[in-house]
């Protein structure tokens, strides 16, 4: 209505329609401002030494140049709310700075990043931290013991989802001790289809912005229920399990979600889902994003190398204390006597064999 009613007051003071002169139609900008502040969000299809024709959808208008103070050309429309401002690399991840929003506008914007990690024996969650080298973050024992990996992500075409599975995922490194993991998707192409995927990374935000009370969601596949959005609050920001620090929230933390993303109503990745305790409610644990960013910057000290066995692919547990014999009683030792100190079983065998 109220983009009508500026577009009824930008006619009645120009009083002028004009047809759309011969030649192609250009794109020159997107945002006109008039002298007396109306701006309008329009395309521009042609501009001559008068006026300038916008494409009010309608139709064509023609505007004199007296009128404008401004054409400016920028982006295509898009909520505010959603849309991401000017966007900073660090190493391989990237942060940027975007308007708080609802938990249905920022999943929407950020559920393409959120992919679902396939292993023989289990599956668990991820996030895309780069879309054009194709870099993953998952947990490690999501992946531990396993090397024939896929990923799934979901990608949109029009008003649908897509679901495609790439199985051709390298472990670049992984840090047991702090349950994280970085994979890589070698090959962007579905066996499928011939047609190469297009990937949408998410942001990673700061620890230190975190404060119990924030709002937060989880994106995930709880017991492999693809792209589940569960709505939580931190209920802690520093809570120490095992000598490890996490974000505690009430968000719905299941198997399957391991490995996915804790957001907040920025859509800013603030944690990475480990843990869910299955003897109480509403009690759910992230890895600090600066975790997250430490082992990122950090990658190379844990590269995982297939013929290295100290990697780690897999851990063994270490043969166990050899127990100390038990004392003898005196009615063994009696026994013993009687056959010389030999077995049962190995005299019985020397009588029978001479």
């Amino acid at each position: 209505m109220r983009r009508m009613h500026q577009t009824r007051k930008l006619l009645a003071l120009i009083g002028l329609f004009s047809a759309l002169p011969g030649g192609e139609p250009i794109l020159l900008a997107d945002e006109v401002e008039l002298q007396n502040g109306v701006r309008l969000q329009v395309e521009v299809v042609k501009e001559t030494e008068e006026n300038i024709f916008v494409d009010l959808g309608f139709t064509i208008l023609g505007i004199p140049k007296a009128n404008v103070v401004a054409v400016r050309e920028s982006a295509p429309a898009v909520d505010e709310t959603e849309a991401a401002r000017e966007e900073t690399r660090e190493s391989l991840y990237f942060t940027t700075d975007t308007r708080p929003g609802t938990i249905k506008e920022k999943a929407d914007w950020v559920s393409q990043g959120v992919v679902q990690i396939v292993c023989p024996q289990k599956l668990g969650s991820g996030f895309i931290i780069n879309d054009e080298e194709a870099y993953v973050i998952t947990n490690f024992h999501v992946i531990e013991g396993d090397r024939d990996i896929s990923v799934v992500i979901y990608e949109k075409d029009g008003d649908d989802i897509r679901r495609v599975k790439l199985e051709k995922v390298r472990i670049v490194a992984f840090n047991p001790q702090q349950d994280l993991a970085l994979l890589k998707i070698e090959d962007l192409t579905p066996t499928d289809s011939g047609k190469p995927v297009t990937l949408k990374k998410v942001y990673l935000g700061d620890s230190r912005g975190v404060s119990p009370g924030d709002s937060t969601f989880a994106i995930g596949s709880p017991l492999g229920l693809e792209r589940t959005v569960s709505e939580g609050i931190v209920s802690n920001h520093r809570r120490a399990i095992l000598g490890r620090i996490y974000v505690q929230t009430t968000a719905a933390i299941s198997p399957g979600n391991s490995g996915g993303p804790l957001f907040n109503t920025k859509g800013e990745v603030i944690g990475v889902t480990t843990l869910g305790a299955s003897f109480g409610e509403n009690l759910g644990f992230a890895i600090p994003v600066d975790a997250v960013k430490h082992f990122i910057r950090t990658r190379e000290a844990f590269a995982f190398d297939k013929d290295n066995v100290y990697t780690g692919i897999r851990y063994y547990k270490p043969p166990r204390k050899k127990q100390p014999e038990p004392e003898k009683s005196p009615t063994d030792s009696a026994k013993e006597a009687k056959t010389g100190g030999v077995p049962r079983d190995r005299d019985a065998k020397q009588k029978a064999g001479g």
